[in-house]
């Protein structure tokens, strides 16, 4: 045997030994024979073709114990020293006895060895669909619709959910119906070793490098191609900040605005310092699906709004998206409108959300709610929300004043 190595793939998991095995095979019919299982990479040595027989055991090297080792050995076979999640043992004698001789105990011994594994996958597939669903409205299975969805995500998310976890989830169904099938043959007695092999190793080596080329994309994106993003909870510079396009509350509420400026700095000593009573920040951040994201919030008290319940709070927060297509930005707000609901803590209902649409000119979509009794905390702040859209651009206003935020209506849709 030649000292020359040769290194190949093995695209072959737990499910597929058997087919593994026919793999291996083939290449010492061909003058490979193996000499090292790593978890991906296999090293072949050059040899004499060979009709060598191979026989792998789903279970670590490390935990057979010396003493089977060397039964193994004494009837013939070798093992092939690794850290694949399995173990390989092979041997050149045709008239070798199997290292299972009792067929009944060989299928207990994969079905115990193999469940395993099957039950760590059906867990890992949960855990990625869980995750899944906390990004997006409930389980959405049309990768499509969820990269809609997720269309204010920095672009590395999006990447993630829309494109990544679509893959996985679907690698990890695959695994699953191979384990399935696999552990009821054996529990039946009814499987038979496959002679086939090219098949189910060109479909695993299609799904094992689209996973890969997945990863090294959403690296390289993450690294080269940052999103910019702005935040800024500083007076100075959010009062600085301009955006022609966004409504900022100095046009919303002039004379409230007056106020609010005024009261934003405290004196202590020679030093200003931001009054804590009150909250200012904006925002501008961008991403692949969206050319802008612009945001404005306030909160602060107010002596000119005394409201029964909410203690004269005063709230402001409009968000302008901008995305890069019409149908980007009515997708997204079909499901953003409800997420946006949920936060301000609303009772959110499919029919709530149809009633509370109106015409307006000029608009493809406008839509008012103030809260109500049903709305419990939401009704206590005396909360108004409006939802406009038209052409490429989406914005939400939520507002807690005196102020009816539906009569405003004309000023956000002039900058639309």
């Amino acid at each position: 045997m030649s000292d020359r190595i040769k290194q190949k793939i093995c695209y072959f998991d737990l499910a597929d030994i058997y087919q593994e095995q026919n793999w291996l095979e083939d290449l010492a019919r061909k003058g490979l024979l193996l000499t090292y299982t790593g978890y991906l990479i296999y090293d072949f040595a050059y040899g004499e073709p060979t009709e060598r027989r191979y026989r792998i055991l789903p279970e670590k090297r490390k935990k057979i114990e010396q003493e089977e080792l060397d039964i193994y050995e004494s009837c013939g076979w070798t093992c092939v020293r690794g850290t694949h999640g399995s173990t390989v043992f092979y041997t050149d004698d045709q008239n070798a006895p199997e290292p299972f001789t009792d067929a009944v105990t060989e299928k207990k011994y994969y079905v115990k060895r193999l469940l395993y594994t099957f039950i760590t996958t059906i867990a890992l597939t949960f855990c990625i669909l869980m995750n899944f669903k906390l990004n997006t409205n409930d389980f959405v299975f049309n990768p499509i619709e969820a990269y809609y969805q997720l269309a204010d995500k920095p672009s590395p998310i999006i990447y993630i959910y829309a494109v990544m976890y679509p893959m996985l989830v679907l690698f990890g169904l695959v695994f699953i119906f191979r384990y399935t099938r696999l552990i009821w043959q054996l529990k039946r007695e009814a499987f038979k070793r496959t002679a086939g092999f090219k098949v189910r190793r060109y479909v695993n080596m299609i799904l094992t490098n689209a996973i890969i080329v997945l990863m090294v994309g959403l690296f390289i994106y993450v690294i080269f191609v940052p999103d910019k993003r702005v935040l800024t909870s500083s007076f100075k510079e959010a009062l600085a900040y301009k955006d022609a396009e966004l409504v900022r509350f100095s046009e919303f509420d002039p004379s409230a605005w007056d106020e609010v400026r005024a009261n934003m700095i405290v004196r202590d000593g020679n030093k200003n310092i931001d009054n804590p009573d009150i909250t200012y920040e904006t925002s501008y951040d961008r991403n692949v699906m969206m050319t802008k994201m612009s945001s404005e919030d306030l909160s602060a008290p107010s002596r000119t709004y005394k409201h029964e319940k909410s203690g004269g709070n005063l709230m402001y927060h409009v968000q302008l998206y901008k995305a890069k297509s019409a149908k980007i930005a009515a997708r997204f707000m079909s499901s953003n409108i409800e997420n946006q609901l949920d936060g301000m803590n609303f009772d959110v209902s499919k029919r709530r959300i149809r009633d509370m649409r109106f015409k307006y000119d000029g608009l493809d979509y406008a839509a008012y709610i103030r809260a109500s009794e049903k709305d419990e905390f939401a009704y206590e702040l005396g909360t108004q929300m409006l939802f406009l859209r038209k052409g490429n651009k989406y914005v939400v206003v939520a507002y807690q004043g005196p102020i009816d935020l539906k009569s405003k209506v004309g000023l956000f849709a002039a900058k639309m």
